[in-house]
C-alpha cells in the first residue's frame, strides 16, 4: 500500500511540473476624441413685403430670420451680405423686378430697431452669439430676427421683384 500511496504521489508531482504555469500580463491604452468647435446657419426665414400699391407709395417693414447653432461656448458673428442686385454694398440693397432692371431700395437691420444695417464685418455690423450646442429646438437654436425695410417710390414700376442675401456665420 505504501507502494501505491507513494507511486501516486510521484504521478502527481510529476504531472505538476508540467502543468502550465498561470501568470498575467497587462497593457493599458487610450481612447481619445477631439472635438472642433463648429457652427451651421440650420434654417432662414424669408421676408415678404407683401403686396402692395403705388398709393401706399414710402416705407414697408417686414420681419425675417435667421437661427444658428454652434458648439457649446462657441463665438460667432453672423453676416448678411449687400444681395444680387447691389454692386456689393451693403448700404444700397435693391430688388429687382422679374425680367427687367427697375429696383426697389430696401434695408436690413439687426437689433430691436431699424436702426443698425446687417452687414458682413464682423465687430461692426455683424450679429454675435454664444452656441449652446447642437439638437432640436430650444435650447439649442440661437434665433435672429432680420428687420427689413423697403422704400417704395411713386414711380414703381407694377410686378415682382425680389433679391437674394446670404448668411454667413463665421466662429
Amino acid at each position: 500500500m505504501k507502494l501505491v500511496n507513494a507511486s501516486l504521489i510521484a504521478v502527481a508531482l510529476s504531472a505538476a511540473a508540467i502543468a502550465p504555469a498561470h501568470a498575467a500580463d497587462n497593457q493599458t491604452f487610450d481612447v481619445t476624441i477631439s472635438i472642433a468647435e463648429s457652427c451651421d446657419v440650420t434654417s432662414t426665414q424669408n421676408i415678404s413685403f407683401g403686396t402692395n400699391v403705388l398709393a401706399s407709395a414710402g416705407s414697408v417693414d417686414a420681419t425675417g430670420g435667421v437661427t444658428v447653432q454652434c458648439s457649446v461656448g462657441t463665438t460667432y458673428n453672423l453676416a448678411l451680405d449687400a444681395g444680387q442686385h447691389s454692386g456689393n454694398d451693403i448700404g444700397a440693397r435693391q430688388m429687382q423686378i422679374d425680367g427687367g432692371t427697375a429696383t426697389i431700395p430696401y434695408q436690413l437691420y439687426r437689433g430691436s430697431a431699424p436702426s443698425q444695417v446687417w452687414g458682413e464685418t464682423a465687430g461692426t455690423d455683424t450679429e454675435t452669439g454664444t452656441g449652446t450646442g447642437f439638437g432640436t429646438g430650444a435650447p439649442y437654436d440661437q434665433p435672429h430676427t432680420v428687420l427689413a425695410t423697403a422704400t417704395i417710390p411713386g414711380t414703381a414700376l407694377a410686378g415682382n421683384y425680389s433679391d437674394t442675401i446670404t448668411a454667413t456665420v463665421t466662429f
